[in-house]
């Protein structure tokens, strides 16, 4: 009994030894593979990871690098064989398989394939809008149409917010402002405020410089999720405002946006410290845009003017984003 003890704990050893060297082998070879994929070194590269998959077959990374290797090398079908290992994909992304798919396809000169490849990349989420402008294999394909609605379908991929109604309802604020007292800019000058988008339009970004030397910062975005607009302020002085709401329609028949919430004084001289807030942006006859807020301290029963200012373009009424 006992030699057979001692017979399977070397057997189990032998084993664990063989799987060692195994893994070992495997971890080499891929870092073969990859240091000459990294030189461009495609012949290479292509032999390391043909062995590479011999032992491991199940290598999605080493497939898609074997076809981009083949690619390089302009053999589309090869580059064929290899991408269509990723049909099923887990671990590549399936919009860059089908990309690369519509690389192979263009090397062998099928172009009903290769724009079907492309479209089902877009539909899929590809949005490298630069790569598809750049990639000499597509100089040819640029002068279809179908091509110009494939760049565009992935730059809406790549800028979903600049293509949705619901993130530009704020854009009547944009631009650099000069902040008056009234609407006909005879009162005195609160202060210069530039409004500008940023993160591919799913941001506005405000900065407020106040006549008196005050500072302030807003960011403003449109939550998808909860369907209305965001903006978190702090000025300079601690003050914070946290309110959100989206547009609505006056009793002018005016749009405007309308954003209520709470307001929270860092100073103790202000009793109470947290109280309602409510913000009004209303884009006049004239192009001017009012801006009028309120507090409550009251939980709303009652509201005060908090500020009420009139913004006019500067550089001569040139729209600045």
């Amino acid at each position: 009994m006992m030699q057979g003890y001692h017979h399977l704990k070397t057997s189990l050893l032998t084993l664990a030894l063989m799987m060692s060297a195994m893994v070992q082998a495997t971890e080499d070879l891929t870092a073969v593979a990859t240091e000459h994929y990294q030189q461009q070194q495609w012949p290479e590269a292509i032999e390391a990871y043909r062995q590479l998959l011999a032992g491991d077959p199940q290598n999605e990374q080493a497939w898609y690098r074997l076809a981009q290797s083949h690619i390089s090398l302009q053999q589309g079908l090869q580059a064929l064989q290899a991408n269509q290992q990723l049909s099923e994909a887990q671990q590549i992304p399936i919009q860059l398989v089908w990309y690369q798919q519509a690389q192979a396809w263009q090397l062998t000169g099928d172009e009903q394939a290769q724009l079907k490849a492309l479209d089902q990349a877009v539909r899929s989420g590809y949005s490298n809008t630069r790569e598809l402008e750049e990639n000499p294999l597509w100089s040819e394909l640029r002068k279809h149409q179908l091509f110009s609605d494939i760049l565009q379908s992935a730059d809406k991929n790549l800028r979903p917010c600049m293509y949705d109604e619901r993130y530009r309802q704020f854009d009547f604020w944009l631009g650099r402002w000069e902040v008056y007292g009234d609407s006909e800019k005879s009162g005195p000058l609160f202060g210069h405020n530039h409004i500008t988008r940023a993160e591919q339009g799913c941001l506005i970004m405000e900065q407020w410089q106040g006549a008196s030397g005050s500072t302030g910062t807003s960011m403003n975005y449109f939550d998808g999720i909860q369907n209305q607009w965001v903006q978190r302020w702090v000025s300079g002085g601690g003050t914070v405002i946290d309110y959100s709401g989206g547009l609505i329609s006056k009793a002018e028949g005016q749009q405007a946006m309308q954003l209520t919430g709470r307001i929270y004084y860092a100073q103790n001289s202000q009793q109470p410290q947290v109280r309602h807030f409510r913000g009004t942006w209303t884009v006049l006859k004239s192009g001017v845009v009012r801006q009028f807020f309120e507090e409550s301290t009251d939980g709303g029963e009652n509201w005060y003017t908090w500020f009420d200012g009139y913004y006019f373009r500067e550089n001569n009424g040139q729209k600045d984003e």
